[in-house]
């Protein structure tokens, strides 16, 4: 079919009628350390310039030394403006940095008012890059990867495969939880004890008082509060309590031992959500789709009348922890015991 790979969602837009939201991962090839401060930091100004052209919604991010973690909103297919289309296209190029096989900016407004062929044809392939997960991430890690390359002179892609994502149903009990484990990867790694130290987080922007980081977990939250109101029901999930600093009340909530962990599941007990997102989880890289059953159903529905892909079960319940009301598209042997 073409559209799952290691339980991840492939193709141009599976949630119809609404916007769909993914959490996308990719890695290096080898899961080589490549990425330095400087590249971290280059990555997330293409991240917001490549969104913004795509019309795609930043909701959290999270780049690593030889990873990166996405939370996106794609909307629907929808009309753009030659004004918006102008607009969004000078956020990609300029008369410094545009290739030989674009045209620069003035010239793309010429032809959009002339709207000849030649202008008419280059709308519709400009049109066709938006509104896609697909050429959303791809145009990004090309345009990273060339960056990276001219700066070491290296050759070839850094990058293992294409990417894997998961549909994140558009809930706040969803949206929340799986911004949560990409905020907490740099803790797993152990590069931080605060998520909010760690600069190239969305968690870690916001904190720094970053109006684009903070505006995605407003969608996060769906739109119901402002960051000032969000913030303490987003710590109680990511520090296990509610609170506005970022200093003495989440140093107490890093790292959980392994040895916790196994003691606690074979206990046949479950973790808090605030733990368990501190181990690695496959649900959230795996598991095709994250949500509600209602929810879950619907893909399922969905793939069979596009794809004819049949299942016997939609929604499997998550183990290990206190999920709440979230439930897994695939029914995936999970034992969180490792925090990398």
């Amino acid at each position: 079919m073409g559209y799952f790979r290691q339980g991840g969602f492939r193709g141009r837009h599976l949630v119809h009628g609404q916007e769909g939201v993914y959490h996308v991962t990719s890695r290096t090839s080898c899961g080589q350390y490549l990425f330095d401060d400087e590249a971290k930091g280059r990555f997330l100004k293409l991240l917001r310039k490549q969104a913004g052209f795509c019309g795609v919604k930043i909701l959290a991010f999270c780049m690593m030394g030889n990873h990166f973690h996405l939370l996106v909103a794609v909307p629907e297919e929808c009309d753009v403006s030659d004004v918006e289309l102008l607009r969004r296209y000078r956020l990609l190029y300029d008369a410094k940095h545009c290739p030989a096989s674009a045209p620069l900016p003035n010239v793309l407004a010429e032809l959009l008012e002339r709207n000849e062929t030649e202008g008419q044809q280059l709308r519709e392939r400009l049109l066709a890059r938006m509104h896609d997960l697909s050429a959303f991430v791809r145009e990004l890690k090309q345009r990273f990867g060339i960056w990276y390359n001219h700066r070491h002179g290296n050759k070839g892609t850094i990058w293992a495969d294409r990417f894997n994502s998961v549909i994140v149903e558009a809930s706040e009990e969803a949206l929340s939880t799986v911004a949560a484990y990409i905020d907490l990867n740099p803790v797993r790694a152990e590069l931080v004890a605060d998520p909010a130290e760690y600069r190239y987080s969305s968690f870690g922007r916001a904190m720094g008082g970053n109006r684009e980081a903070r505006r995605g977990y407003e969608r996060v939250f769906c739109l119901s509060k402002r960051w000032k109101q969000v913030l303490p029901s987003y710590n109680l999930i990511l520090y296990g309590k509610g609170s506005l600093s970022k200093g003495v009340e989440g140093k107490d909530r890093g790292r959980i031992d392994s040895e916790t962990v196994r003691r606690v599941l074979e206990n046949k007990g479950k973790l808090p959500l605030c733990d368990v997102l501190r181990l690695r989880v496959r649900y959230f890289t795996a598991g095709t789709a994250i949500g509600s059953a209602s929810f879950l159903k619907e893909i399922s529905v969905e793939m069979r009348e596009r794809h004819g892909f049949e299942r016997k079960r939609n929604a499997y319940p998550m183990r290990s922890g206190e999920w709440g009301d979230l439930r897994s598209f695939r029914n995936l042997q999970v034992c969180p015991v490792g925090s990398r």
